[in-house]
């Protein structure tokens, strides 16, 4: 038999029940909701974190590749007339040789190339060229070729003797060595 006002019926606690139940679900549910925004706020921390990070490296790389490029653009500024006076350097080697042949000769040819040598010289100069001067020093093949060897009592082995060709510097660096005569033991 049933009893309709016993508390194993009772309309009160069949609602109570699925309140219960109900309240236990939606907490369920805010408590995966909760759990799915923290995993997702740690996603996106972290994936912010990645960009951050990605996007540092591209500024320092891009501040290091605008740096190089400045650099690059003061040195080609520096050495531009570099091939050019590497191909005029010929032309001052003869001139040297006509100068020197001329001196002999006291005319007007002979004032008109030392006067073109000297304005040759001067504008070599004011771009930063130099010649070498490697008689009396030691051998160096950085700035010397040697293309003679000659023994030599008077100075070490290794000495330059002479000079055959002129060599030139722009600024620091060799822009044509010096073709020399080396002493030998």
């Amino acid at each position: 038999m049933i009893e309709e006002n016993g508390p194993l019926f009772s309309k009160d606690n069949g609602e109570k029940e699925s309140e219960e139940s109900l309240k236990a679900e939606n907490n369920q549910e805010a408590d995966y909701n909760r759990d799915k925004a923290e995993l997702d706020m740690d996603t996106f921390a972290t994936e912010k974190q990645a960009l951050t990070d990605r996007l540092l490296r591209l500024q320092a790389d891009f501040d290091n590749y605008r740096k190089r490029m400045r650099m690059e653009k003061d040195m080609l500024e520096e050495y531009a007339s570099f091939t050019l006076i590497q191909k005029l350097l010929p032309v001052m080697d003869n001139l040297d040789r006509a100068a020197s042949a001329s001196i002999e000769a006291k005319d007007a040819v002979a004032e008109g190339l030392a006067l073109i040598h000297r304005q040759f010289t001067e504008i070599l100069e004011k771009e930063g060229v130099t010649r070498m001067d490697p008689v009396g020093n030691p051998f160096d093949p950085n700035f010397h070729e040697a293309v003679l060897q000659e023994k030599s009592s008077d100075c070490a082995a290794g000495t330059v003797l002479e000079e055959i060709q002129k060599g030139y510097m722009i600024k620091e660096k060799v822009l044509r060595v010096s073709m020399v005569k080396v002493s030998s033991d």
